[in-house]
């Protein structure tokens, strides 16, 4: 009777230490759930802010939401799911840093029968797949956008089509979150920097770090250019103006003829495709923005075949230009050669950019080799060769070597033959631009910058939105006029790519050798629970 209480008392014992093991093991994990901070043991600390990232973050002057409108049991491709592990990773970095103002992040079910979170409705956030960065007084930035394919037909020979899978390195690639992409074994680009950090640092500084209130793109209107509320596929510039608003920039039209000044709040004037003259009050007014307040003007027109713009060449805007360093000429750009058009589309592709001046607006466009979409252009071209000059001018992007800039072209016939006095060779300069100089002549001159291009259809919605090398321009060319190009100096990360590769003979005995280890020990443990009874 004693041995068998003892051998109850045994079991009860065992089960007790083992409650007890339990209860501290759940307790310990609840307590350190509530404690807000992680040690990183990995060897280039993947898991933790950088030192000039965690500083950045402490010069926020409010409260900043992260917005993630993307949902979890997606169906998305590998590569998309593999930016969302990256992203998760970051954004569980940034949660896990002590700031001066929370930063708070937020997954949001646009299609969800709950209401929205009363702190995000001020946002107006109503499209899936995106992912933003906002704060109260400082507006939001869409960082992140994937547009979901639909009804795509692989078929139909008047689009290009594109998988799900290359949409979304397309989106992935030019929402810049990585960088030097390389081409893999199997033929498809591969990023090799991770630069999250950065763009979403950059991005948390943008609305929550600066008081600046010059915040809205000013679109020209009144001598036919094109407009920002425009979705026609060709002509309109919505598109460019949803690139805008993604950048927490507010869009507006402003009749230059009713103003005498342009807007205090005015970050950049966007002058689209005009074809009228712009008058001499007009001129003035801008003339004065870029002079005297360090205005920013992207300059988008077309060859015109208009007679009666020729006593005023460039609009009315040749003037101004030539201040900055600038020539448009009245000419058109003509390639005879058909390798130079997509085989798709019909688009005029320029492909040749500057060696020897690599600038930040078109150094990634050459590292990749990406192209540019247009319709018909006209020359741009740098004229300072003064040493003193109060500008820096640089021509960006060329026509081929094969085309011809013609003078007079409305008179011409086709094809045309080279006059050998009007007409320009290529390479032929089609995008220039211009910011104030080093030298001054002990004269403060603003911080102006002028993007010319000799095309609007660059940027329009017919080649902005399907060509990631005309998106790309668009963004470089913001991000230069709104000087964010030199903000900061975050060093990307390197992505570590593992491979494997075996036949199929060899997965079999791999998958043997792995299956004989649980086998072995479950025989163990039979064998051990047999000689227990037998003893």
């Amino acid at each position: 009777m004693d041995f068998k209480h003892a051998k109850i008392n045994k079991k009860l014992d065992h089960w007790t230490i083992v409650i007890l093991l339990l209860s501290l093991c759940l307790g310990f994990n609840y307590l350190i759930s509530k404690l807000n901070w992680q040690i990183d043991f990995s060897n280039e600390k993947k898991y933790s802010l950088s030192q000039e990232s965690v500083a950045l973050l402490n010069k926020i002057k409010e409260p900043v939401d992260i917005i993630l409108t993307i949902k979890d049991d997606n169906d998305f491709p590998k590569v998309m799911q593999k930016f969302l592990n990256d992203f998760n990773i970051l954004l569980q970095s940034i949660q896990t840093v002590s700031t001066n103002h929370q930063i708070r992040v937020t997954f949001l079910e646009i299609d969800s029968p709950h209401p929205t979170p009363t702190y995000l409705q001020q946002y107006n956030i109503t499209e899936p797949n995106l992912i933003i960065v906002a704060s109260q007084t400082g507006g939001k930035k869409t960082i992140f956008r994937y547009n979901v394919p639909v009804g795509t037909n692989p078929y139909d020979n008047s689009k290009a089509f594109s998988s799900e899978d290359a949409l979304s390195r397309q989106a992935i690639f030019e929402s810049g979150f990585y960088t030097n992409w390389k081409e893999s074994f199997n033929g498809v680009l591969e990023p090799t920097e991770f630069r999250g950090e950065e763009t979403l640092v950059r991005a948390i500084l943008e609305v929550a770090a600066q008081n600046s209130k010059k915040n809205t793109v000013y679109f020209t209107s009144g001598h036919g250019e094109s407009s920002p509320s425009d979705f026609d596929e060709n002509r309109g510039f919505s598109y460019f103006k949803t690139m805008l608003e993604d950048q927490n920039l507010e869009v507006e039209s402003l009749d230059l003829s009713l103003a005498s000044k342009v807007p205090d709040n005015a970050k950049i004037v966007v002058i689209a495709g005009p074809k009228g003259t712009f008058q001499d009050q007009e001129v003035a007014v801008l003339r004065s923005y870029l002079n005297e307040r360090g205005g920013k003007i992207i300059l988008a027109i077309d060859p015109v075949e208009e007679l009666s713009t020729f006593d005023r060449p460039v609009f009315g805007l040749r003037g101004i230009l030539k201040e900055w360093g600038l020539r448009c000429h009245d000419m058109l750009v003509y390639d005879p050669s058909y390798q130079n058009f997509d085989i798709f589309t019909g688009a005029y592709l320029l492909r040749t950019y500057n060696s020897n001046n690599q600038h930040k607006i078109i150094s990634n466009l050459t590292d990749m080799g990406l192209s540019i979409h247009s319709d018909r252009c006209r020359p741009v071209e740098t004229t300072n060769s003064d040493n003193n000059s109060i500008s820096d001018s640089y021509e960006l992007i060329f026509s081929s070597k094969e085309a011809l800039a013609l003078s007079g072209w409305t008179q011409r016939k086709k094809p045309p033959k080279k006059n050998e006095l009007l007409d320009l060779e290529g390479n032929i300069p089609i995008i220039a631009i211009s910011e104030k100089g080093n030298k001054t002549h002990n004269i403060r001159i603003p911080d102006t910058k002028i993007a010319a291009l000799g095309s609007s259809s660059i940027l329009s919605n017919k080649y902005l939105r399907k060509n990631s090398g005309n998106q790309i321009l668009a963004k470089n060319i913001i991000y230069w006029m709104r000087e964010y190009d030199s903000m900061l100096e975050i060093k990307p990360r390197l992505i570590n790519h593992y491979k494997i590769s075996m036949k199929q003979n060899e997965f079999d005995q791999y998958l043997y050798i792995i299956a004989t280890i649980p086998a072995s020990v479950a025989l163990l443990g039979l064998f051990v629970t047999w000689l227990r009874k037998e003893l």
